[in-house]
């Protein structure tokens, strides 16, 4: 029996409707009303979700006729791109005149803007339009809940005031190749303005307070990037001292930085030696393991994106730690590997042996090989809701979004995606398994999988895989971790001639490059994703 999109049925055959709730936040996740129908007729309660359905729809067309100011927001986007404008017109006065690089680049640019509004942004995808947006409503004084429902006219307003920015951009740069002697001098030629005032930049403790609360706000990060991002933004915090002006650290200083990360002993804070040294005394101890570059490059990211948002909005003169990341092959970074072929085929064999004695572990069984056969991250997999497995144009597929759960997230927006589900997963019986769950009225694939702050919903099943399973099993080495099977599941496909982008799409990777950022979540048809999905096989055949 094929059930309404909205219905539901509880494990004593009452049906129930689950409407989404629209989010006062854009960038929050969203959760759903769920009512009883009291009802056990399917007719009936086709006809009740039919009803509530268009009820639904009205109530959400009369909550987005919320009033937007277009005047103001015309006024707030041009003295948005004035500033931007004169700021690159003293960039060139300082630096000299376009080069015809950069004049073939600013013209590039101009002409993808206007090929539209919505192809534009399709283009640069969601994370570009959402840092855009992020950006636009922290430098102006915008109430982002009276525009939260108008955001791709926002987007539009944005993308046009651009085009005119960039154009008279270029007719200024074209006004210094000549002089025109009926004018006023102009002001590349003038006299030079007095020295900035360094005095005007916050602290840099202050700076990073500030972005932090900013952030929180307007981005999608989840507790744990908060606190990575925090500790690692502390180290650059006690290096240069939270007193001093963003204004008076310079690319000297943060090359300095650098070399001395390279120089910082791992775990810093659980080594007896280092306790109750400074920074700059720690990084001087010899003798101690040093983090891994990759932990290297992670902090220089996070101290680049800081710089770029505190030079964006006058926190700091320039943009730091550009271009300064480190050879990923440096000390104490671990290749990531793929599962060995015998190891993998062991670990499948004994989650699909019905006598053996894994098989009972039904949550641990089914989400260790979902994430097998479609390379999901542990999270991802382990947030799955029953309605997160669904049919779409006859292929059944996993859906997975950070929808439903106040506590869903995903890393990234390319992490929201519809994988299909493999032969194989069928084969061993998870459409009967999610049958079952949507019988006995559960919201979960996995109800006895609870969420902790830190790690999502995935921690039970971590420990068990890593500690528990690949030990009993006897192929525990550092390659054989739950996120071995990701990694298993993308060599595979890249083994079978999958392209890269395709890859990078199943599997909700970020792609690189404007190219690559065109394939979204409707970038493959879902004929072409299951095709390369089966090519995904545990043994060698």
């Amino acid at each position: 029996m094929q059930l309404a999109t909205y219905l539901s049925v509880s494990r004593h055959g009452i049906f129930y409707f689950r409407w989404p709730i629209p989010s006062s936040d854009h960038l929050a996740p969203r959760s759903s009303v769920r009512i009883s129908l009291h009802t056990r007729c399917p007719k009936r309660a086709g006809m009740l979700a039919r009803h509530l359905a268009v009820c639904g729809v009205e109530a959400e067309q009369l909550v987005k006729k919320s009033v937007m100011d277009h005047g103001k927001l015309r006024s707030k986007v041009r003295d948005y791109f004035r500033a931007q404008l004169e700021d690159g017109k003293r960039r060139i006065d300082a630096g000299g005149p376009l080069t015809d690089t950069e004049k073939q680049g600013v013209s590039q640019s101009v002409s993808m803007l206007e090929d539209g509004n919505r192809e534009f942004w399709h283009l640069m995808g969601s994370d570009n339009a959402r840092a855009e947006l992020d950006a636009f409503f922290a430098a102006t004084d915008l109430p982002v809940e009276q525009y939260r429902d108008h955001i791709p006219r926002v987007l539009d307003e944005i993308r046009k005031a651009r085009i005119g920015a960039y154009k008279a951009l270029l007719q200024y740069a074209e006004g210094l190749e000549t002089y025109d002697f009926t004018e006023p001098m102009s002001a590349a030629v003038s006299a030079p303005d007095a020295p900035e005032d360094a005095t005007g930049y916050p602290g840099i403790n202050e700076a990073v307070e500030t972005f932090f609360r900013v952030h929180e706000k307007s981005a999608n990060w989840t507790h744990g990037t908060v606190e990575k991002r925090r500790a690692m933004l502390a180290i650059a915090v006690e290096w240069f001292g939270p007193e001093r002006s963003m204004a008076k650290i310079s690319k000297r200083d943060a090359a300095e930085l650098k070399e001395a990360l390279l120089s910082l002993p791992a775990n810093r804070s659980k080594v007896s030696r280092l306790r109750g040294l400074s920074l700059r005394d720690a990084v001087r101890v010899e003798g101690l393991p040093r983090i891994s570059n990759a932990t290297v490059n992670a902090h220089l990211s996070a101290f680049k994106i800081f710089w770029d948002w505190a030079e964006k909005h006058d926190y700091a003169p320039e943009a730091l730690f550009q271009s300064m990341t480190v050879s990923a092959k440096g000390h104490g970074s671990k290749e990531r590997k793929p599962f060995a072929q015998d190891a993998l085929a062991k670990a499948y064999a004994a989650l699909t042996d019905r006598q053996g004695a894994f098989y009972k572990k039904t949550s641990h069984r089914w989400a260790t090989l979902i994430a097998m056969f479609s390379g999901a991250r542990l999270n991802e997999v382990c947030q799955l809701q029953v309605d997160d497995i669904k049919e779409v144009q006859g292929i059944w597929v996993f859906d997975f979004n950070d929808e439903g759960d106040a506590h869903k997230r995903l890393k990234s927006s390319a992490a929201k995606r519809r994988v299909p589900i493999h032969s194989k997963l069928i084969e061993l019986g998870l459409l009967d398994y999610h049958q079952q769950q949507q019988a006995t009225g559960q919201e979960k694939m996995f109800p006895d999988y609870s969420y902790h702050p830190k790690h999502g919903y995935g921690g039970s099943l971590s420990k068990w895989f890593n500690r528990t399973f690949t030990q009993t099993l006897g192929i525990k080495t550092e390659a054989h971790v739950f996120h071995g099977l990701r990694h298993t599941f993308a060599t595979r496909l890249g083994h079978a001639d999958v392209p890269t982008e395709r890859i990078q799409f199943i599997i909700g990777h970020e792609r690189e490059g404007v190219t690559h950022q065109v394939y979204m979540k409707d970038g493959y048809t879902i004929e072409q994703t299951r095709d390369a999905v089966e090519l995904f096989r545990v043994g060698k055949d």
